[in-house]
Formats: C-alpha cells, sequence, structure tokens
C-alpha cells in the first residue's frame, strides 16, 4: 500500500471514529465523513465496502492499538505484585474509556444481530489482553511467588477483582474516580489476589 493511501485511509478511519463515537452508528453517514476527510464516496467504497466495513476497520483499529499496550516481561525483575499493578490500571482505563466503551456500546445497540462483530471486538482486544495475563500467571516468574493450578480461571479472578463495578458504571457513561484513588483500589485488589495463591 503507497504511503499516500495509508495516510488517506487513517484520516478517514480517525474522522470516523468520531462521528461513530459522537452521534452513533445509525446517525452517522458516509456522505458526513466525505464531507470531513475530502475526496468522494466512491473511495470509502474502495477502501472499505461499506458503512459497516468501515466501522469494522475501526473497531480493529483501536482494538489493536490497545492490545498493543498490553506487554508483561517474565524476565523482569520488578515484583509479582507490581507488574499485576500495572497490567490492572491499564486494563481498566482502557476499558472504561473512549474509544473503548462508545465501540462496545455500538456493538450492543446496532450491531446485536451481527454476532460476527462482537467476535471481531473480542478477540481483537478482551482476548488478547486475557490471553497475556493467563500465560504471564503461567510463567516460572510468577511462579516463584505465586501456586496457580490453573492461570485463566485465577485471571478471571484478578480481572474481577479489579473490574468491581467500573465497566458497567462506564458503560452507564460514569468516568473513572481519578488516578489516586484507583491506584489505592488496585492495590487493595492485588493483594488480595496475592494473598489467595501466596506459597
Amino acid at each position: 500500500m503507497r504511503p499516500t493511501t495509508q495516510a488517506k485511509q487513517q484520516k478517514i478511519l480517525e474522522v470516523a471514529t468520531e462521528q461513530f463515537l459522537s452521534q452513533g452508528y445509525k446517525d452517522t453517514s458516509l456522505d458526513q465523513i466525505v464531507a470531513l476527510t475530502g475526496g468522494s464516496k466512491q473511495t470509502l467504497y474502495r477502501y472499505f465496502g461499506n458503512k459497516e466495513g468501515l466501522f469494522e476497520a475501526v473497531l480493529n483499529l483501536h482494538t489493536q492499538r490497545v492490545a498493543e499496550r498490553f506487554r508483561f516481561d517474565p524476565d523482569s525483575s520488578a515484583p509479582v505484585a507490581r507488574q499485576l499493578a500495572d497490567f490492572g490500571h491499564l486494563y481498566l482505563v482502557q476499558i472504561c474509556t473512549q474509544p473503548m466503551v462508545g465501540l462496545l456500546r455500538i456493538i450492543a445497540s446496532d450491531f446485536s444481530q451481527h454476532p460476527e462483530m462482537a467476535t471481531t471486538f473480542w478477540q481483537g482486544c478482551p482476548q488478547h489482553c486475557h490471553r497475556l495475563l493467563s500465560q504471564f500467571l503461567a510463567s516460572d516468574r510468577v511462579a516463584t511467588e505465586l501456586a496457580i493450578d490453573d492461570p485463566n480461571f485465577a485471571g478471571d479472578q484478578l480481572r474481577a477483582l479489579i473490574k468491581r463495578d467500573h465497566h458497567t458504571l462506564a458503560l452507564l457513561g460514569k468516568p473513572l474516580p481519578d488516578k489516586a484513588e484507583l491506584d489505592v483500589e488496585i492495590q487493595l485488589a492485588v493483594a488480595t489476589f496475592m494473598r489467595l495463591y501466596r506459597r
């Protein structure tokens, strides 16, 4: 793909994201996006097929961006609790703020009859993050401090301790508490998890 083509597509995706999040899927038209980005509707069709294809491209862009932020280093000398707290803070902020909250709302309201869109979202970000956490919990580094027989289940427990009601409240339009309060909550969640599995 030529750099100019890639830049055009990127601009369209960024503008489309803003429109979908501010107006919703149904009230956003391709004509609006063309007016804001230039070019033509034919260009949009050539790049993305149709409006649904454009939304799926937006979804792929942002789930990939979020997924790329999550990393674990099993060889790190940082305490396991510190690495889990870092994961927890990043995880909570990503799932409870834009664009992920808005995109999830759109999928739930406008694509309930299109399960493949939910699959794209789920596999693109949540499942990826969950898998990384499970792999870390199964690592030799973690095994020096914790006795975990089922890393997948343990990961579910940790995410539940971290999320509490924050994700539900975010979907209802409530902002997260400030960073200082979140840090206290996440430290408490991780401490509880560590006590549960400590050797």
